[in-house]
């Protein structure tokens, strides 16, 4: 479906992978990418299935290493215990939050956010999580 509505546009800088994230770094060069999006991600309940979370402290480091010294990554969910676990994963790994939205549709956020067909389709069933973070400069 992404493919068919990518080809009827003209987007020179759109690409689309099918990849594991850990092998992020296999495909990109380091420090490469000045923005990276996490929307609406599996949330993995189960605590056994944590290593598998898309903010978990492995995964952080790789968005690290791709990220431009300005980057920053971009976190929106429905889900409320994922958005809880990022934000305790990312202040554990230092990141520096710019935006925090506990209700993205109904704050300062909504006129600038771009909205999936998921979000679409969830946005009814409750609050849309939102966060705007980057890592702190290495000394």
């Amino acid at each position: 479906m992404a493919c068919k509505k990518i080809a009827l546009q003209t987007l020179g800088n759109l690409f689309l992978l099918q990849e594991d994230a850990v092998n992020l770094l296999d495909i990109f060069e380091t420090h490469s990418i000045h923005k990276i999006y996490l929307n609406f991600s599996d949330p993995w309940p189960k605590k056994k299935h944590e290593k598998r979370r898309l903010t978990h402290a492995h995964f952080l480091d790789i968005y690290r290493q791709l990220l431009e010294k300005e980057g920053y990554l971009e976190f929106k969910t429905d889900n409320r215990s994922l958005f809880e676990y990022t934000l305790k994963s990312m202040n554990q790994y230092g990141m520096i939050f710019e935006e925090i939205s506990l209700d993205l549709h109904h704050s300062d956020m909504a006129a600038e956010n771009i909205m999936s067909e998921y979000e679409k389709k969830f946005s009814s069933q409750g609050p849309i999580y939102r966060l705007k973070a980057k890592f702190k400069e290495e000394a």
